[in-house]
């Protein structure tokens, strides 16, 4: 029989991988802590000592962004929560997405996406894709495509996939 402390510390740590997880986007420590003072669920001092614990067993990495400290699941980090997920209650999980649900789209404008194209000769289209946080350009992608159809999707996806495709290209280019 497992100790219930020791239940409720793996389920808690499980919790916080599956809130950046349903979040899709990098948060700052500020960001998650919010979580654990708004819902009451895990208190703020233990919320810390977890998510030190998980960065230390690279389930989750800090990253510096623009001067800012965030954290993203690791690979390790999906994986344990892929197996281990039915390990958090479903209350649990509930609460994560109502407030994922209620506080994403504030945690996402703090990310502003926007997508433009030029045509620039024949059968060219330049995009600029960038994300940027109060005017810093914290991402910037240059492309050109042949069709003005093309270069529609690109925008549309960018701007509907934003949130995933800049936290796959931070892990990507941040892994060693």
């Amino acid at each position: 029989m497992i100790d219930s402390s020791v239940e409720k510390l793996a389920e808690s740590k499980l919790a916080i991988l599956y809130l950046l997880d349903r979040m899709g986007i990098p948060m700052s420590k500020g960001q998650l802590s919010q979580f654990a003072l708004e819902t009451n669920y895990i208190n703020y001092f233990s919320f810390q000592s977890y998510l030190s614990d998980l960065v230390e067993d690279k389930s989750l990495k800090e990253v510096e962004d623009y001067g800012k400290l965030v954290y993203v699941n690791t690979g390790d980090g999906k994986k344990l929560l892929e197996l281990f997920i039915h390990r958090i209650p479903d209350d649990i999980k509930e609460k994560i997405d109502q407030y994922v649900e209620k506080t994403k789209s504030k945690v996402k404008r703090e990310y502003e996406a926007k997508a433009t194209y030029i045509h620039i000769g024949e059968d060219n289209y330049l995009i600029t894709c960038g994300i940027y946080e109060e005017e810093k350009k914290l991402l910037e992608v240059k492309m050109t495509v042949a069709t003005k159809e093309q270069a529609a999707v690109v925008i549309h996806n960018w701007k509907t996939k934003t949130d995933t495709l800049y936290f796959d290209i931070i892990t990507e280019l941040l892994e060693k």
